[in-house]
């Protein structure tokens, strides 16, 4: 027999099919290419047990002069500096309030939850409010009411928190008249809201039917049926009916005898009112929408009867109900709801449960804030202090001086202030020249934003902004496109992406201060921060091609384009964003794909040796290594929140990664003929503490490109092994590497196979 040297292309292609790739690597997943070898990426564990509230979207690293560390995060409702594993809140104050006198009203005996009256408070579901100067309240100490909460809106003049104590009897008004209410910046989105009011999705609605099944009614239904045998209505919510407390002045929450019957959230039944509840916890149900579903507002006395309503959509008919049986539904069934018509459906057809449908003008969720695109944020360095600003919201300013238990303050509100923009884009220090930059800001004089509007300070001074005879602020709109989407700082120019066209931003001097001129036209950016400069190169992601800049717009050749384009969720492309790992010169680009509304998958390129791969891998934003010793980035585990130290040990935060890379297939002359392999040379460097700790060789096999692939052998590969055995007879081939324990990394070399012809039949 003869040893025959597998030898495949460095960098997974997909642009082509498996076959057609002969000799490629067709697929991956936490690996990477150095020298042309597939190696396992790096591990990752958490920069600490403490953790964020709400998805990091933003992460920036700096020193001080006296060697401390700092990293600004930015999330949809919490700004932070991190500095030795611990998150300082430093979320810009909104606004500072007096309430009235006695302005928190207790809901119920043994109920947390506290209703507040403060009149215009301007605030969102998901605000967070903090307390001071409260008295004791039924049972509610003064240094459980005197800290942070976040509150639920009621009403433009009213809201709810939850504070860690209970009341003693309910209904009872207290909380003095010295309360003063410090209100945080609003929150933003954490998802783009799409699809929401009228003429969107089904209905001008949306359901997401997380349970699914079929009709099974002998026969199908007609218009008239008002009971419906499926087959399974396991998943399909529903609840025995409970009794409820006095509504009439408690429009924050439902005080019941027992909700453990009801789903997380959905909506009840009292009288004739529907009411949306987004809370169910300790028997309240809390975050509701009163009159809802077109019903009205009613005044209810204890005992009354709660009902659930479920709600289910049958093709394009929505159909209400409050019971069912194992297999059928039974009980309060409405047909035709919300507008849409009963009609007769057939055996077998799709039931999908509907109780997150949005009617015509409704809003996705009760909690949303308002705005269509998510909270996402800029940041740089003045010195030691930190300069961020909200997208299409207010620059701020921290000053470190102030230690970190000081908030950022808005740009306009430091002293000597000058013109300083109220709200921007996006904010950056230039080179060497020291101007803070704004752009997509509102224009001098002016407080309505202009997309389009680029204006810079002073030179050394962030607060002045007026351009006078004698200094270099000034201002220049850009010439093209509708809005300017990101800008980015390179070592000699800033470049600004618009929605049509992208521009350098040059330092000229006076008297001008800035040339502005475009690159590229044609050419834009997916999002915000799916930009990252490497060295004098800058990378980035458009909504169609990948590019780069290096004194001249270039497209890079890339061979997962199709895979990455055509399976991308656009609605969230604002998520999609940028990041370098300059220790294996490598640029990440993080998006969501087509099924998913949070980033769930990595495409990376080698900018050194042109290679391309792909994987699985759920981080919201990154920072590279420079200031740190390992890049850090944020990410979910358990839906909880943290920061990760990257490229650390080969584990995934303790727990095994699975890394793989496979090959396309390949084949003895043409597929000419079977081909007969008995055994495989391995050729791989393995490091683990564990000499007996396996790398899996997984052989696949088919006879034509048509067929799907079948695993004919696994080979567990240590440290140790000289060869492995098999026996596999096929026309084509294909080989995947794989790992799944902890404590392991490896590189793969050359393959040899022992293989030889077997004729054609």
């Amino acid at each position: 027999m003869t040893l025959t040297k597998i030898q495949f292309q460095p960098g997974v292609n997909r642009e082509t099919t498996s076959y057609g790739d002969e000799n490629g690597w067709f697929n991956s997943d936490l690996i990477r290419f150095r020298k042309g070898r597939p190696e396992k990426m790096g591990g990752w564990e958490r920069l600490s047990s403490n953790t964020i509230k709400g998805t990091g979207r933003s992460l920036h690293v700096w020193a001080a002069l006296d060697g401390s560390k700092y990293m600004g995060l930015g999330t949809e409702t919490k700004v932070y500096i991190e500095e030795g594993g611990g998150y300082n809140d430093i979320t810009p104050i909104r606004s500072t309030a007096t309430l009235g006198a006695n302005p928190l009203t207790t809901v119920a005996a043994g109920s947390s939850v506290v209703r507040v009256t403060a009149a215009g408070h301007g605030a969102v579901t998901g605000d967070f409010v903090t307390f001071s100067g409260a008295t004791t309240t039924d049972g509610i100490t003064a240094a459980q009411l005197n800290t942070e909460h976040e509150l639920t809106v009621i009403d433009s003049n009213s809201y709810s928190i939850t504070t860690a104590g209970t009341a003693s009897s309910g209904s009872t008004a207290g909380g003095g008249s010295a309360i003063i209410a410090n209100y945080q910046i609003n929150t933003g989105l954490d998802t783009v809201v799409s699809g929401t009011g009228f003429g969107a999705g089904f209905w001008g609605g949306l359901t997401t039917g997380y349970s699914q099944t079929t009709l099974n009614d002998s026969g199908g239904i007609d218009a008239s049926v008002t009971s419906f045998i499926l087959t399974s209505a396991a998943l399909f919510e529903t609840a025995a009916s409970t009794t409820g407390a006095d509504l009439t002045i408690i429009s924050s929450s439902i005080p019941v005898a027992d909700s453990s019957g009801f789903p997380a959230k959905g909506t009840v039944l009292i009288g004739s009112e529907k009411i949306l509840y987004g809370t169910n916890t300790e028997n309240v149900f809390s975050d509701l929408t009163r009159g809802y579903d077109g019903t009205t507002e009613a005044t209810s006395s204890s005992g009354v009867a709660v009902v659930f309503v479920g709600l289910m959509l049958i093709e394009d008919e929505l159909i209400q109900y409050t019971g069912k049986s194992t297999h059928t539904i039974n009980a309060g069934v409405v047909r035709g709801a919300r507008g849409t018509l009963a009609v007769a459906h057939a055996d077998g057809v799709n039931v999908k449960e509907a109780n997150d449908f949005v009617a015509w003008g409704g809003s996705s969720s009760t909690s949303a804030s308002t705005g269509s695109n998510i909270r996402l944020y800029a940041q740089d360095n003045w010195g030691e202090d930190l300069i961020f600003n909200v997208y299409d919201g207010a620059p701020y300013y921290w000053d470190k001086t102030l230690g970190l238990g000081s908030r950022a303050t808005s740009f306009a509100a430091q002293a000597g202030a000058s013109d300083a923009p109220t709200v921007t884009r996006r904010i950056m220090v230039s080179g060497a020249d020291r101007h803070v930059v704004c752009f997509g800001c509102n224009a001098l004089g002016g407080s309505s934003q202009d997309l389009l509007m680029v204006r810079w300070s002073d030179q050394e001074s962030p607060v002045d902004w007026t351009p006078t005879a004698t200094n270099t602020a000034g201002s220049q709109r850009i010439s093209s496109g509708s809005q300017i989407i990101s800008a980015q700082k390179t070592r000699q120019e800033m470049l600004i992406w618009t929605d049509t066209s992208i521009h350098a931003m040059r330092f000229t001097g006076p008297p001008f201060t800035f040339g502005i001129s475009m690159l590229a036209n044609n050419v834009s950016i997916i999002g915000p921060n799916a930009v990252t400069t490497v060295g004098d190169k800058v990378f980035w992601m458009a909504r169609e091609n990948f590019f780069v800049y290096t004194g001249r717009v270039e497209t890079i050749p890339c061979t997962l384009l199709r895979y990455v384009f055509d399976d991308i969720n656009l609605d969230q492309s604002f998520k999609c964003f940028a990041a370098s790992n300059k220790m294996f010169d490598e640029v990440f680009w993080f998006y969501p794909t087509a099924d998913s509304t949070e980033i769930d998958r990595y495409v990376k390129f080698n900018f050194t040796e042109n290679t391309w791969d792909l994987g699985t891998l759920s981080r919201t934003a990154w920072v590279d290594y420079g200031i740190h010793d390992n890049p850090r980035a944020s990410g979910t585990a358990s839906g909880t929140n943290f920061v990760y130290v990257q490229e650390t040990g080969d584990d995934s935060d303790g727990l095994p990664m699975t890394a793989f890379i496979e090959s396309a297939d390949f084949d003895l002359g043409d597929g000419e003929q079977f081909m007969f392999v008995t055994r495989l040379i391995p050729d791989i460097d393995i490091t683990s503490s564990d000499a007996e700790a396996p790398v899996n060789y997984i052989l696949k096999t088919r006879n034509y490109p048509g067929d799907s692939l079948a695993t004919v052998s696994t080979s567990a590969v240590t440290s140790t092994t000289q060869q492995a055995f098999l026996r596999s007879r096929s026309r084509q081939a294909a080989l995947r590497i794989e790992s799944s324990t902890t404590d392991i990394t490896w590189t793969m070399g050359d393959l040899r196979l022992d293989i030889r012809p077997d004729g054609r039949r």
